[in-house]
């Protein structure tokens, strides 16, 4: 760990945590204050949130802290291609999101513990680099409540502002599932909704307050979110699961090629080296836009509605730019 100060203060409780966390036998008040190049006031403080908002057991002996044993999972030995999965993962979720949460920022410093030196520092590097991103800490809240909510099973009161609406609406909901959404860099939460008396999809970030409630209940033992999500294009469901018939040119047939789309993806090489995609997938706004970042390098043939949807989109770009 380096020696800078930690300004964040949710990002030097984590830092604190783990330094606890390394040093079963406690770490004196001292230590812990040069580490993290605050006062030992300031330490004294955090230990006291740590303890006080967080929950984390943490025993004092004089000037001594430490945390209890039984708080952590057994330790896990990873070999450096299991290491190297974390930390790709960790920074899918950072560059996905392009804001600093001190939960990730946690799961690097306990990862920075166990990987080789190279990987270390470069993990280090992640770490100094999170800090210059934006928070946002209602986010977070909504994020760690409907967390708490989904793993404990029970429903919380929200207030939802869909896109097309001007101000939020009261709902009651039951988590299901939670989702990250790389295309729109946003999370989603899959949960029943009691005003729509279905199993709907919120935005995270569209949540405007959140409250947890003493209600509890059971998730459907048939859900399954792979299944739920299995025929989408993203993170939109609803739609008639359609045959999709795509022609990409000579191009960027190699780049269709490498890369799996999609589950459901045929792909069938011509003669003139363009490639025909065959999808079973809803027709959505989200595959629509994925069509239309292609340009010109691609051609809807299947189904012709989806076609006349293109062609529409394009003329009003051509509209846009025209002089």
């Amino acid at each position: 760990m380096g020696r800078g100060k930690t300004k964040d203060r949710t990002a030097r409780w984590a830092q604190i945590e783990h330094l606890l966390y390394q040093n079963r036998k406690g770490l004196k008040i001292k230590e812990i204050a040069h580490i993290c190049n605050v006062s030992v006031r300031q330490i004294y403080r955090d230990l006291d949130d740590l303890q006080s908002k967080l929950g984390l057991p943490i025993w004092e002996e004089r000037s001594t802290r430490g945390i209890d044993e039984d708080y952590f999972l057994p330790p896990i030995r990873f070999s450096l291609p299991e290491a190297l999965n974390i930390f790709l993962a960790a920074r899918l979720m950072l560059n996905y999101a392009h804001r600093y949460d001190p939960n990730v920022a946690s799961t690097f410093m306990k990862l920075n513990s166990i990987v080789p030196p190279i990987l270390r520092e470069q993990i280090q590097k992640t770490m100094d680099w999170m800090q210059t991103q934006p928070r946002d800490e209602q986010y977070l809240r909504t994020l760690a409540t409907l967390t708490e909510a989904w793993v404990s099973r029970h429903q919380v009161k929200i207030a939802y502002q869909s896109l097309s609406a001007e101000k939020a609406v009261e709902r009651i909901i039951e988590p299901y599932f939670i989702e990250p959404a790389a295309a729109g860099h946003s999370s989603y939460v899959f949960a029943y909704c009691y005003r729509t008396n279905s199993l709907t999809t919120f935005k995270i970030e569209r949540i405007k307050a959140i409250e947890a409630t003493s209600e509890s209940y059971t998730i459907p033992p048939d859900f399954d979110a792979n299944e739920f999500l299995g025929s989408s294009w993203g993170i939109v469901v609803e739609g008639e699961v359609r045959t999709i018939k795509l022609r990409f040119d000579p191009e960027i047939a190699r780049i269709m090629e490498e890369t799996i789309w999609h589950p459901s993806q045929v792909l069938e090489k011509q003669h003139d080296g363009s490639v025909i995609m065959t999808l079973m997938v809803t027709d959505t706004i989200e595959l629509q836009s994925w069509i239309l970042g292609w340009a010109e390098k691609v051609e809807v043939l299947e189904p012709d509605e989806l076609r006349r949807e293109v062609i529409k989109s394009a003329k009003a770009m051509l509209k846009v730019y025209k002089e």
